[in-house]
């Protein structure tokens, strides 16, 4: 629900909160007389990649319908592809006539986690454009940058994005079927720790089936912002309902179909 959240954030004047290895073989040969071979181009074989340093979730995009406290009404498209070890997943979000959405993880998939490369979030809300970058810049930094001001803090192994916590919790579902203690989010400002509650299990009619979920929660510290997510075990734990309440206000995310 970050289209959502941002939306609300910039209406109340706040800070804005919230995917190739390759081997080549060239084969060319030319006979001692005769005409001459033209030459064959390399060969592109792709490098092999262990079962188990393959995100364990499958590529394609999935379609969203959202509301907003039952007024304002959007779509987005959630969509996710990996080469190798390298994946991206990237969510396109639009309410009509106000606001676009454009939000990109790059991460590597690597001994069973995500390892997050680079997170962006571009804006544009009526005729205000909005940004945030987080990316590792490989000297042990972790560097952010938001509304024209950079900072920059330790880098850590187990952080990983915002956005790439949806592809973590996914993974850790279908290989253990639990949670993990908690996940550490790279944020603007600084890591973040973030726990989940699963809550019991429930029936939930989307896109014209009836599916049946596991439900997680996360609330904020101080109870004000809360978050549930209702997956479906028999689609990868496909997210398909969010629901997001932030001070009286409700946001709603619903699965309406695979994409195009």
């Amino acid at each position: 629900m970050t289209l959502i959240a941002d939306i609300r954030a910039h209406r109340l004047h706040r800070p804005l909160a919230a995917l190739t290895l390759s081997l080549g073989l060239a084969a060319c040969a030319t006979r001692p007389t005769g005409p001459a071979v033209t030459p064959v181009p390399p060969t592109t074989v792709p490098t092999p990649t262990p079962a188990g340093d393959r995100l364990p979730l499958p590529s394609g995009s999935q379609r969203y319908h959202f509301s907003w406290d039952g007024q304002l009404e959007g779509s987005a498209t959630r969509s996710l592809s990996c080469e190798q070890q390298l994946c991206t997943l990237r969510t396109s979000a639009s309410v009509p006539g106000l606001a676009t959405l454009d939000e990109t993880s790059r991460f590597r998939w690597q001994q069973g986690r995500v390892r997050f490369e680079d997170y962006q979030r571009n804006l544009q809300l009526l005729f205000l454009p909005q940004s945030v970058h987080i990316s590792r810049d490989g000297n042990g930094q972790v560097v952010t940058e938001r509304k024209g001001k950079s900072r920059s803090y330790p880098d850590a192994p187990e952080l990983i994005d915002s956005l790439s916590l949806e592809a973590q919790l996914r993974a850790d579902l279908v290989q253990g079927g639990s949670l993990r203690g908690s996940y550490m989010l790279a944020e603007v400002k600084g890591p973040v720790e973030m726990t989940l509650e699963e809550l019991p299990h429930e029936k939930l009619s989307v896109a014209g089936r009836t599916l049946d979920t596991r439900v997680f929660r996360r609330r904020s510290a101080d109870g004000s912002r809360e978050t549930t997510l209702w997956l479906d075990p028999a689609q990868t734990f496909l997210p398909v309902q969010v629901i997001h309440k932030d001070d009286g206000n409700t946001y709603r995310l619903i699965w309406s179909g695979p994409g195009s």
